[in-house]
């Protein structure tokens, strides 16, 4: 079996009995299920996905350093980087369509499917794209932490 740098499988296992003591078994599994991209939140749970599509956008807006920006300034690149990572996060972990994931930037169904596509290119070439990637996994990693205290 290949061993990254990461870990082994005995910490992961650590990790999973971690989980299992802090969660129960069934709260886990349903923690597995979501970071492992086998189910998404459901549409019924409408408010669990406000929540969490409010603390995507808000800690995007964070860790890409937008926070002190002024609406003549969403053009700016670190605006544009925040709302291409929170749209590809909230797809991966929620069931809504293109045109609701603009909604929060006033943006149309195509202005986002290009932004979603646009930080899945820069996704696939991270030693090109090293600081936004970098922020990205950040966020991702909140995100799940958030998801977890949610459910």
């Amino acid at each position: 079996m290949d061993q990254k740098n990461n870990g082994s499988y005995a910490d992961l296992q650590k990790g999973i009995d971690l989980l299992i003591r802090k969660f129960g078994v069934s709260k886990a599994a349903i923690i597995v299920k979501q970071i492992t991209g086998t189910t998404t939140l459901k549409r019924n749970e409408k408010q669990k996905v406000q929540l969490l599509v409010t603390f995507i956008v808000s800690e995007s807006r964070r860790l890409y350093d937008c926070n002190g920006l002024k609406i003549d300034q969403e053009s700016s690149k670190e605006f544009k980087e925040s709302r291409m990572a929170a749209y590809h996060l909230t797809k991966k972990y929620t069931a809504m369509s293109y045109q609701q994931l603009g909604k929060p930037f006033d943006q149309s169904k195509r202005a986002v499917i290009h932004h979603y596509n646009k930080c899945k290119d820069l996704l696939s070439t991270p030693q090109f794209n090293k600081d936004f990637v970098a922020r990205y996994k950040i966020l991702e990693e909140n995100i799940l932490q958030f998801i977890t205290k949610i459910y």
